[in-house]
């Protein structure tokens, strides 16, 4: 019996929400909140360059989410990765 092949694509937007071809809404453009959406932690090495722009980032920041790291990495990467799914 020959079962379904996955579509990759489809599971990752499934994974991360991103709505259907009708709305352009997406999820990264949303800001995240924390009390909404569960977070788990994680650890990554970041270069010494990358560690003070984010140093920096949080001295200027006006708002409570600039002066949070992790606040600035899911901004970050949410970004990017809304970047790659435009190609998906």
């Amino acid at each position: 019996m020959a079962g379904k092949r996955l579509n990759t694509d489809e599971a990752v937007l499934n994974i991360i929400g991103k709505p259907d071809g009708n709305s352009s809404a997406t999820p990264f453009n949303e800001a995240v909140e924390p009390a909404k959406e569960k977070l788990v932690q994680m650890a990554f090495y970041v270069t010494e360059k990358q560690r003070k722009a984010l140093k920096l980032k949080t001295a200027i920041g006006d708002k409570p989410e600039d002066k949070d790291l992790s606040s600035i990495v899911r901004q970050a990467l949410n970004i990017y990765l809304e970047d790659i799914l435009k190609d998906i």
